[in-house]
């Protein structure tokens, strides 16, 4: 039987989609075929823990299929599911399944997440965006743990105490790494040599990092509005392919984007981010006592 000895948590719009094909080149590392097969979102009986039919329809809950889903023996096998973070009913199954695991999430400065989250989801808004954005805000702000749902979920994906406390009271706390966003997109070889030091493989490794993945959007390129247009058929292909075709579509879609990138997201408005930073200070102070994880803006 083969399952993952490590696995990227999350968050989303945090650098994931980087992280899983930066580590996919180490000699010493098996990732899995696609990225994000989502396997811990699914319960003991198979049954979504989320609320999103795109999501579930592209995702891997079934064993036989997800093991082979990792197609070469290595000391680090690994894969990378955003939703694993938030999720609150993935810690235990990943705990009952494979409870040495090496857990790895990246925390980016939670406003700054938010609104990359949503302008991702919601790229195709243009002027509308702020005004979208302060719209979707004033409706969750306050609201409780819900399965996730696309479009609903921008504020609470960013509650990272909540999230990697949920894993602290299942998991040792030597068995979680968290790192920094700007740490992995600013100082990539220095951040990659100290995960492979907590995978216990080779830190040596020269990585290529000259592509950034899936970066921020805001895009409005011509390349842009075609993946928009294309988008909603993805989860399908995905289901439908085989993972080492899926696999490869997925990598070239997203060197694709990483080439077209253009930075068209207006500014967050600064009563909006006043309030969101009062919202997230309790994680800004957790991320910093508890992972020495601090933002740029604090230091």
């Amino acid at each position: 039987m083969t399952l993952p000895n490590f696995l990227v948590l999350g968050a989303a719009r945090c650098g994931t989609t980087s992280l899983h094909y930066y580590l996919a080149e180490h000699p010493d590392v098996c990732m899995s075929s696609i990225k994000e097969p989502n396997y811990f979102l699914f319960d003991e009986n198979g049954q979504p823990c989320i609320d999103d039919r795109r999501i579930v329809a592209k995702s891997v809950p079934e064993q036989s299929r997800y093991e082979r889903l990792f197609t070469k023996p290595a000391s680090a096998i690994g894969e990378a599911s955003p939703l694993y973070l938030y999720n609150r009913e993935t810690p235990g199954l990943i705990r009952k399944a494979t409870p040495d695991a090496r857990l790895i999430a990246i925390a980016r400065e939670p406003v700054e997440r938010t609104w990359s989250h949503f302008v991702y989801v919601n790229d195709d808004l243009a002027d509308g965006t702020v005004s979208a954005f302060r719209e979707a805000i004033e409706r969750e702000l306050g609201l409780p743990y819900e399965p996730y749902r696309t479009g609903t979920h921008f504020v609470r994906l960013s509650a990272y105490a909540e999230q990697l406390e949920r894993y602290r009271d299942v998991f040792p706390a030597e068995q979680l790494l968290v790192i920094g966003y700007d740490d992995l997109i600013r100082r990539t070889p220095e951040t990659l040599a100290r995960i492979c030091r907590f995978l216990d493989i080779d830190d040596g490794f020269a990585f290529d990092t000259s592509v950034q993945y899936n970066p921020s959007s805001g895009e409005r390129s011509f390349v842009a509005r075609v993946d928009r247009l294309v988008r909603p058929a993805f989860p399908y292909l995905k289901k439908a392919l085989p993972a080492s075709v899926s696999g490869r579509l997925a990598r070239g879609r997203a060197r694709l984007r990483a080439a077209s990138r253009s930075d068209g997201a207006p500014p967050i408005p600064a009563d909006l981010r006043a309030r969101l930073d009062e919202h997230f200070e309790a994680d800004r102070e957790w991320l910093a006592r508890e992972a020495d994880v601090t933002f740029p803006s604090e230091d």
